[in-house]
């Protein structure tokens, strides 16, 4: 499994706009059989501040994530909504460990 936990810097003006993208992308998500897991955080101290947790089978699933209308939408639609750039990184899970405790 891997876990990518990507922050995301939004425009105070474009908050909205980029919940309503990013909502869809992640009913889109969710139905990847690769994705186990794909949350959507804001920030309490900076509203304009996400965090994408993305819990994935593998790294083919990744990849494939990337390849979906669904993410190329939300990719093309947020783009300018950014204050800075996405800062991602991947993690490996300790626990669980078992798949089917996501």
């Amino acid at each position: 499994m891997i876990v990518r936990g990507i922050t995301v810097f939004v425009k105070k003006e474009s908050i909205e706009d980029f919940k309503k993208a990013t909502v869809e992308n992640r009913a889109g998500s969710i139905q990847e059989p690769g994705i186990l897991r794909f949350d959507v955080l804001q920030s309490d101290d900076d509203p304009g501040i996400f965090y994408l947790y993305e819990v994935y089978t593998d790294e083919a699933a990744t990849l494939a994530h990337k390849e979906t209308p669904h993410y190329k939408k939300w990719k093309e639609t947020v783009e300018s909504m950014m204050a800075d750039k996405r800062i991602g990184k991947a993690y490996t899970p300790i626990e669980p460990a078992n798949p089917s405790e996501w």
